[in-house]
């Protein structure tokens, strides 16, 4: 048994800097909220290969005198507080004097810094924690600091990381957080030298989401502002008929701290309850302004968990001021979504005919479609086969008795009754007939009136990298100035969708995704979301002919058993097992 002895120093840091430093995105976080500290007016970042290379940050706070430089890497070194009776009325983002000794432990580091009051600063280099040059630097006033090969001597930790674009994402989204919470400072983000994200400072956060999410969304945010009991709460957040498919658009604050915290997390979700489809998340801007000393954000060397004084009393302020932002719209958005998982009944009078709702699906041809598909996943595990029909029947012949909960069609088979997934399968005839067109120009629509799209930052830059495969997709986009772009032509498929709304949130899902090799993962990945967002949805009522002409493609199918995603189009209820339920004799 080893003996009880105290690690070295070196060991240590690397220990403790791993409790603060876990991603390059952390490095960003502890740098900019340093800046911020500084009273910085202007920060910069630059990244390489999703910050893994190399991370710059540049701002033109207060800066440090020469002397005060490297005392900032000794741990505990602070200029944020004294006595432990400050940490109950903290006011900066950092007070522990522990960010720049982490990540000076496990990185190469660079730091110029120079006050405004001197005309010299001093510049560092240290290695490992370890300060390996000292000289003066005559640079601008502020701090710049770069950070070269992250865990270069922690190899372990750096196989943790994911890919060089998740990474990437992982600082884009905390850079747009942080530009919500400080509207007034202006912030640039450059990964390989081009600008991701850049937001001049405004005067208020409506103006900035206008800059990060596009200015339709801006316009249409309901406005938070509530104060009581000590406490204020201040932000915008979406009506019940502006929603995304994903939950990285809720940027909640605490003095605008960034924070994870479970109990505003259950105000939003209480507050929307009913108003919304299921599997759609609002947008959210939520700050909440509270006495430091109701708020206890030393729980955490990251910072991210807060505790609160009286919690209850804070979720009771969050819940009334999301209900009164969203008072003017609760009634009709309850009305209209509370039920979304039970449509109602069709109007039979009103319904479409097959050439309507199939735009994009070219008559029926009396050959199977033989070309190749490469990109097809297995099926699901745990699934059985759903196999090929029987040799004596095809789809197009069975007899359709109608649907079930608007989501399944019923047909009746020669040896059972034929259960369709009415989503998967028209995904799987979008996703085939996509990939079948893929860079053909037969295979889109040209819009009389090209649809003007609002992206937000991330977005807009991908698509400009993107271009060209969104042109062989059939979305030809053109670039309008900032993150404005017109959008000319379509997929067929995707004809007659609302393309304002619909375009955006598709490129919006693609951006974290990156295009490797010959481009594969991004070409199948484009065409699965096409396809998914194309076709009709589970709790679309369907007439008897709509009904019968999607059953009709599946004869046309290369792979007719699954979905794109591995999901079953159809399952078969034989005779046999029908009468052994009903314990009937054969």
């Amino acid at each position: 048994m080893n003996r009880i002895g105290i690690l070295a120093p070196e060991v240590a840091s690397k220990i403790a800097a791993g409790e603060v430093i876990t991603r390059p995105a952390s490095v960003v976080k502890e740098l900019v909220e340093n800046a911020l500290d500084a009273g910085a007016r202007s920060i910069t970042v630059e990244i390489e290969e999703g910050g893994c290379r190399q991370i710059r940050v540049t701002d033109n706070g207060c800066g440090m005198w020469p002397q005060e430089a490297p005392l900032s890497l000794q741990r505990h070194a602070t200029s944020k507080i004294r006595q432990d009776t400050d940490l109950l009325h903290l006011k900066t983002m950092g007070f522990r004097g522990e960010a720049l000794p982490s990540i000076a432990a496990i990185s190469r580091l660079e730091m110029c810094s120079r006050s405004r009051e001197l005309d010299l600063g001093c510049r560092l280099t240290v290695e490992g924690g370890s300060i390996r040059e000292q000289v003066p630097w005559a640079g601008p006033a502020g701090t710049h600091v770069t950070v070269t090969d992250l865990f270069y001597n922690t190899p372990a930790r750096r196989k943790f990381l994911r890919s060089k674009a998740a990474e990437q994402g992982r600082i884009v989204e905390l850079i747009r957080h942080l530009a919500l919470g400080y509207p007034e400072i202006h912030l640039h983000l450059l990964a390989q030298g081009k600008t991701l994200l850049h937001t001049p400072a405004h005067t208020d956060v409506r103006e900035r989401l206008a800059a990060l999410l596009g200015l339709e969304w801006a316009e249409k945010m309901l406005t938070l502002n509530l104060s009581g009991q000590g406490m204020r709460i201040t932000g915008l957040v979406s009506g019940p008929d502006q929603h995304v498919a994903t939950g990285r658009y809720q940027f909640l604050l605490i003095n605008r701290r960034i924070v994870a915290d479970r109990l505003l997390m259950g105000a939003l979700r209480q507050a929307y309850q009913g108003l919304l489809p299921r599997g759609r998340h609002p947008v959210v801007v939520l700050n909440l302004e509270a006495a430091p000393d109701q708020v206890d954000i030393n729980v955490h060397p990251t910072k991210a968990e807060v505790r609160f004084k009286e919690g209850g009393r804070v979720y009771a302020l969050t819940l009334s001021a999301m209900q009164q932002a969203l008072q003017p719209t609760q009634t009709a958005g309850r009305q209209e979504f509370a039920s979304s998982w039970r449509p109602q009944a069709p109007n039979r009078t009103e319904e479409a005919r097959p050439a309507e709702l199939f735009p994009h699906l070219p008559p029926l041809p009396t050959a199977a479609v033989t070309a190749p598909q490469p990109l097809e996943p297995p099926p699901m595990p745990g699934l059985p086969e759903a196999g090929a029909p029987s040799a004596n029947w095809r789809f197009a012949e069975l007899k359709i008795i109608g649907q079930l909960q608007e989501t399944y069609i019923l047909a009746q088979a020669p040896d059972g009754l034929l259960i369709v997934d009415q989503h998967a399968a028209h995904e799987r005839i979008l996703f085939e007939n996509l990939s079948q067109s893929w860079g053909k120009s037969g295979a889109r629509q040209t819009l009389l009136f090209p649809v003007t799209l609002e992206l937000d930052a991330a977005s807009a830059a991908w698509s400009i990298d993107h271009l060209p495969v969104l042109q062989a997709a059939g979305m030809e986009l053109e670039p309008f100035g900032g993150n404005t772009f017109l959008l000319r032509t379509v997929p067929t498929c995707l004809s007659g969708q609302d393309l304002e709304s619909l375009a955006p949130e598709m490129i919006a899902e693609l951006s974290p995704i990156k295009s490797s090799g010959d481009g594969e993962t991004l070409r199948r990945q484009l065409l699965l979301t096409m396809s998914c967002r194309g076709a009709i949805k589970a709790g679309q009522s369907l007439s008897p002919e709509e009904m019968h002409h999607l059953l009709a493609q599946l004869d046309q199918l290369t792979v007719s058993s699954h979905c794109p995603h591995g999901r079953p189009l159809w399952r078969l209820l034989t005779m046999p097992e029908i009468r052994q339920n009903f314990r009937r004799p054969r």
